[in-house]
């Protein structure tokens, strides 16, 4: 049984195929060996994520297609944080600096869209703990399940350091969705949480 489960949910966008590629070289040259990859494709991204998470068999990093892990011991470095090999971990959750964000910070106003944590190519749970994405999401859904991850475990254990580069570009749910949709997500959002937490729409 593998001590990590790295998840990459694939879907069709330009240039897909180099993305993957990427993905998966980046992942080739860690110098952590003691992984599973699982690759699924089966619906939008909450959906597509949820069924690696569903599958795993180790403690769960996420990655998703157009990012990739930014140096050679970018997972060993992920492992020693979480301390996967001791019978109980001093985290349930940790994210990981990017190169776009490479001093993750919580806030407690997260579900309103104020994500200094990054993207989900940041996260890793652990099995027994991990909780999935609210499959009615595409841009919001790394807000909502930080949001409750810390009312489950608290705040994340953070790694100041960049250990994830994102792929910026056209390609991302920011600049894909239309502000309809956005504005549906933040509507869905102050639904689930209320008027305590209630969303930045005039942002949108």
């Amino acid at each position: 049984m593998p001590k990590l489960s790295i998840v990459i949910p694939v879907y069709d966008m330009v240039d897909y195929e180099f993305f993957l590629s990427r993905a998966l070289s980046s992942i080739i040259q860690q110098t952590f060996r003691d992984y599973e990859i699982l690759i699924t494709r089966s619906g939008k991204m909450a959906e597509n994520t949820n069924d690696g998470i569903k599958r795993a068999s180790g403690e769960l990093k996420i990655l998703f297609m157009d990012d990739y892990l930014a140096h050679k011991n970018a997972l060993q470095d992920i492992v020693d944080a979480m301390g996967v090999y001791q019978d109980s971990g001093t985290s349930q959750w940790l994210i990981t600096g990017a190169d776009t964000n490479p001093e993750p910070e919580w806030t407690d106003d997260i579900v309103a869209g104020n994500n200094r944590l990054g993207s989900p190519s940041a996260l890793t749970m652990r099995t027994d703990s991990a909780l999935l994405f609210d499959e009615r999401m595409s841009w919001l859904l790394d807000c909502d399940l930080y949001k409750r991850l810390g009312d489950a475990y608290g705040p994340p254990l953070i790694l100041n350091q960049v250990g994830v580069n994102i792929g910026v570009g056209n390609h991302q749910m920011t600049n894909i969705l239309t502000d309809e949709e956005k504005l549906e997500e933040h509507k869905l959002i102050n639904e689930k949480y209320g008027e305590k937490n209630k969303s930045l729409t005039a942002d949108v």
